[in-house]
């Protein structure tokens, strides 16, 4: 009923203008900027979460719409609840895609269930409108949701990826924070005179090791390798930032700088010899803290900072991983097609970001939101790095994209620190495995700019 109101409104309004006009022209209406897309007030808004802060933009949404029901139910098997709506074609008007039963993106953007999410960078910022919603995000964060050039998620927390330590282990041991690659070997050795393993892993999930590896390349030879990487260029593992960056990684085993027994640990045991002060370093995402808050000794000091550059003359000497996660989604078949885009314009103000931060303890892609806020020691450190790469940010999609070949890369990274394969036979393996996807039409490629 609100539908089809709304579409007699639109005709009657129509009518109006042209019974008015006597022929002559008249500029076309500016959008409003305070309702960009024309959404009604009235019309209800289902807002599908797959995590309780995806609905933090709920409040916002009803102080300024407030004739309009808004729900905005958790649900832990997004993909269950959800794929048979789409299939039907009543979807909710707006997703925030996250849990470990979320939706699969790609398969949604192959069948044309997604809208194009271009409208909304464009409209102006919910805090600010002279300024548009893009510029209200951090630099290099959209590229994940664009699919063959067009938006289609807007991805919506930053997983920040670093090297994690006790700042009270290093405040004993009268430890410095390694700045380069030099001096990281020789905080090695000074922890292994310590009695402390150097740097363990997730052995388990070796993707948590060929994360710091691509890291270490991007800052090397800078943000084009990895693009190369996931363009499926021919010979993008052979590039010379790639092949520096493994040898670097076998450097540390060959030392014997990495923790006895880390190729056999799950992410749980490798975050746990970290904080009984059994290993000094460990790489890993900033989820750590919220995952392992129960047990993090009083006055540890979780704190993170940048894999160190191989030299003096790096590509991105402030780059870190950046993950953006956690996609904002309209359906392109929503009952409710403009509360939808607003809901996610609505999440992107700083006050709800911001909410998100305090709550959530995980940052989000809206810049300077959790600037002000009480941070604990390791958010504060993961913030503060991502503010300082600025540009730098480094992202990669293939094995979110192709996730076999993601699978193959780990794979290898985790045969080649436990030395069950060589330094050459990593490389060729995965540029291998990413030339006979290359060659398979039957899975969709995709590409950056």
């Amino acid at each position: 009923m609100l539908k089809r109101r709304t579409i007699l409104q639109s005709a009657l309004a129509g009518a109006a203008l042209t019974g008015c006009s006597s022929g002559s022209s008249r500029p076309p209406v500016k959008p409003d900027p305070g309702n960009p897309f024309k959404v009604s007030g009235e019309a209800a808004l289902e807002v599908a979460v797959g995590e309780e802060f995806g609905g933090y933009g709920a409040p916002a949404y009803r102080r300024k719409y407030p004739h309009a029901t808004v729900t905005a139910p958790v649900s832990k098997k997004l993909r269950d609840v959800l794929q048979p709506r789409f299939s039907a074609g009543t979807p909710p008007d707006v997703v925030f895609n996250s849990g470990d039963r979320a939706l699969p993106i790609g398969r949604l953007v192959k069948e044309g269930q997604l809208a194009d999410l271009k409208a909304v960078l464009s409209a102006p910022s919910w805090d600010n409108k002279s300024v548009a919603a893009k510029d209200v995000l951090l630099p290099g964060m959209l590229e994940a949701g664009r699919y063959e050039g067009t938006l289609r998620a807007i991805n919506y927390i930053t997983t920040v990826y670093g090297f994690w330590y006790s700042t009270q282990l290093f405040q004993k041991h009268s430890w410095d924070v390694p700045r380069t690659w030099p001096e990281l070997l020789a905080l090695g050795n000074e922890m292994k005179k310590a009695k402390l393993g150097p740097i363990t892993y997730a052995g388990k999930h070796p993707y948590y090791a060929l994360e710091a590896i691509l890291t270490l390349a991007a800052k090397t030879g800078g943000h084009d390798v990895l693009k190369r990487i996931d363009n499926l260029d021919d010979g993008a593992w052979l590039d010379k930032s790639v092949t520096e960056a493994i040898a670097a990684f076998g450097e540390l085993v060959k030392r014997g700088l990495i923790a006895k027994g880390s190729s056999q640990l799950d992410h749980l045991g490798s975050q746990s010899r970290l904080l009984t002060f059994k290993a000094g370093l460990l790489p890993c995402g900033n989820w750590l803290e919220n995952e392992m808050k129960a047990v993090i000794p009083a006055g540890f000091g979780l704190t993170m900072f940048g894999l160190p550059p191989l030299d003096a003359s790096p590509a991105l000497p402030r780059g870190l991983h950046v993950a953006p996660s956690a996609p904002l989604l309209v359906p392109e078949k929503a009952a409710n097609k403009p509360g939808g885009f607003e809901y996610v314009r609505a999440m992107l103000s700083k006050d709800v970001a911001a909410q998100v931060t305090a709550e959530s303890n995980q940052l989000t892609v809206v810049r300077g939101a959790a600037d002000g806020l009480e941070l604990s020691t390791a958010l504060r450190s993961a913030r503060d790095l991502l503010t300082a790469a600025g540009d730098q940010a480094i992202t990669w999609y293939f094995a979110d994209w192709y996730p076999e070949l993601g699978k193959v890369a780990a794979e290898a990274t985790g045969a080649f620190l436990s030395g069950r394969l060589e330094r050459n036979d990593w490389s060729a393996q995965i540029q291998a495995a990413a030339g006979k996807l290359k060659q398979d039409d039957s899975i969709p490629k995709y590409r950056r700019t």
